[in-house]
């Protein structure tokens, strides 16, 4: 678990000299303090950036790899998912999650929901708005050659196989990024933070104890009511947590 110097990336994010200098400084110190193995210290600062709206890819990882030196693998797992999200095809990021999840006491499978599964398909290997742009030049070059196939058609036997296969690529990337969409804001996914959470029948302690979850289970959000969530998780048991038990990786 290697922490990044990442400070060119901030200077470039910053909108002012001040900002710039600031940046840099925080990046450098945070740095330093991992390296010197001083995991809080370097929480503090990586937090720090994040707050300012000044976090990509890399201050996510980075953070990540100082909260799971420092033993909390809730966050840790939280800040590598967020990472994700800019960084999906970072070799090391990959590896530290594979990592987190292996330490976890819950095992949990692949998600059973196929618009779920979809999304999480994709989640390692494309952003969202690389999706986005997938998708629109798909459709541009399914047009174009319908466009072909209209004003030419003496070529029409020819672009006949090309327009149908743009045509199920545009289709299947399209509803790649709609399940994408979907799930980030129909099931917004989360992680448990304490070591054990009991998870009740309902949104309240009266309700039936359904099963314990432990610190980085992973599960989606549904809806929240009175300071409870309810969640489902990937093999499809659903339950709820009291508001505090967790995070979302992507905050509303």
């Amino acid at each position: 678990m290697t922490a990044r110097l990442f400070a060119i990336v901030l200077l470039m994010l910053a909108g002012s000299v001040r900002a710039q200098t600031g940046a840099a400084d925080t990046a450098g110190r945070a740095q330093a303090a991992y390296e010197s193995g001083d995991y809080a210290a370097a929480i503090n600062l990586y937090e720090t950036l994040v707050s300012s709206d000044l976090a990509d890819g890399n201050v996510y990882y980075n953070l990540g790899c100082a909260y799971h030196q420092n033993g909390d693998l809730s966050r840790a797992l939280l800040n590598y998912l967020r990472a994700q999200a800019f960084i999906p095809r970072d070799p090391d990021l990959e590896h530290n999650l594979r990592l987190a999840r292996a330490r976890r006491m819950d095992v949990q499978g692949d998600e059973r929901g196929w618009i779920e599964g979809l999304a999480v398909l994709t989640s390692g290997i494309v952003t969202v708005q690389e999706l986005g742009w997938g998708a629109l030049l798909a459709w541009a070059a399914g047009f174009g050659l319908l466009a072909a196939w209209i004003l030419r058609p003496d070529q029409r036997a020819a672009l006949r196989l090309p327009l149908a296969a743009a045509g199920m690529i545009a289709m299947f990337v399209l509803i790649l990024f709609i399940s994408r969409l979907w799930v980030s804001t129909n099931r917004p996914a989360a992680v448990v933070l304490p070591e054990q959470a009991r998870v009740m029948s309902g949104p309240g302690e009266t309700y039936l104890e359904l099963f314990p979850l432990h610190a980085a289970a992973e599960v989606r959000r549904v809806e929240t009511r009175n300071g409870w969530i309810r969640f489902v998780l990937p093999d499809g048991r659903q339950g709820c947590l009291p508001q505090e038990s967790m995070e979302s990786v992507w905050m509303e």
